[in-house]
């Protein structure tokens, strides 16, 4: 079985079960040069356009894993994972604690955390979330964080104290409509000033869906960066569950519909950087693509940060 080449040989002969034999060797090399590349050697295309690689992570292995692998930054830090494996709702210290904790390896790099993204499919025991009838059209991401003040708030005060040690941002999840931005925005200014904190961390939007993309002028004005999650993107253009296998085929996140999404908000932002987060993000054969919508800035799984750049070392934009 040959899982690079996606190749499957049955009844292999003397020859092909010794070239197969050589063939982890290979690949393990192979691995180990592009991530000493992925450390020392900047990321640029063949036409000389530099690409930013930061990875997605959800825990202190993750970062650690990302520092190792050459990350230029921790792209989206993810804190569902901690908010879901408690039975209680999280102090402040509690989750201080965490954050520091995780983050601790990527000192001195660019960290953005996105706030709280429950609702659907994602639903803290200590939040009583009402049922709805189709979850993934309700209250989800920004909406929820909305209508509980008091866990908006618990969050954006421990990412300000944590913004005084770390390169923070902030980034706000399932943005639809400006003013989800001007509440979240609001919250953070007010918190800032009760807590004393003149500098504050950066805020960015999640452009995940179609109004948001098509309203970049207007959320322009209140972020420093955008970040585009291509998985939800994809779901809400194509009207396809991520996540249901009776409408797969319409799950198409190369789709040129996507990839004039991507272009439409990379233009509209001006000089606000966009990055792309999701499945989409990771795939080299897309890449070379991705890189003519004018993206300049990938983020994924820390074990994928050394082949994409080297399959943005192997592209043209």
């Amino acid at each position: 079985m040959n899982g690079i080449e996606g190749m499957a040989v049955i009844n292999p002969d003397s020859r092909a079960l010794q070239r197969y034999e050589g063939s982890p060797d290979e690949v393990l090399k192979r691995k180990q040069t592009m991530v000493r590349d992925s450390r020392i050697e900047r990321t640029v295309t063949l036409d000389g356009i530099e690409v930013s690689v930061t990875a997605n992570v959800r825990s202190r292995e993750d970062v650690e894993l990302a520092v190792e692998y050459g990350a230029d930054g921790i792209g989206l830090f993810r804190i569902e994972p901690f908010f879901l494996s408690t039975k209680h709702f999280p102090s402040d210290k509690e989750f201080a604690e965490f954050l520091l904790d995780s983050l601790r390896p990527a000192r001195g790099r660019h960290i953005d955390v996105r706030l709280l993204d429950i609702g659907a499919d994602k639903n803290p025991i200590y939040i009583h979330l009402p049922p709805e009838p189709d979850p993934f059209l309700g209250r989800r991401g920004v909406r929820v964080l909305r209508e509980y003040p008091d866990l908006l708030e618990a969050q954006l005060r421990t990412v300000l104290e944590v913004s005084q040690q770390f390169r923070i941002g902030v980034l706000i999840p399932m943005v639809t409509t400006e003013n989800d931005v001007v509440q979240v925005v609001g919250r953070l200014h007010k918190l800032a000033a009760e807590m004393g904190i003149r500098e504050l961390p950066r805020i960015g939007a999640m452009i995940e869906a179609p109004a948001a993309a098509l309203s970049i002028p207007s959320l322009n004005k209140h972020v420093g960066f955008f970040s585009i999650g291509s998985n939800e993107l994809t779901q809400y253009t194509m009207a396809a569950g991520r996540e249901n296998p009776m409408v797969t085929e319409y799950f198409i996140d190369d789709h040129p519909t996507i990839l004039r999404l991507i272009e439409f908000v990379v233009r509209e932002s001006g000089d606000t950087p966009v990055s792309l987060c999701g499945e989409l993000a990771g795939r080299s054969d897309v890449i070379p693509r991705l890189l003519r919508t004018g993206i300049r800035s990938l983020n994924v799984p820390a074990a994928l940060v050394p082949d994409v750049k080297n399959a943005i070392r192997n592209s043209s934009s």
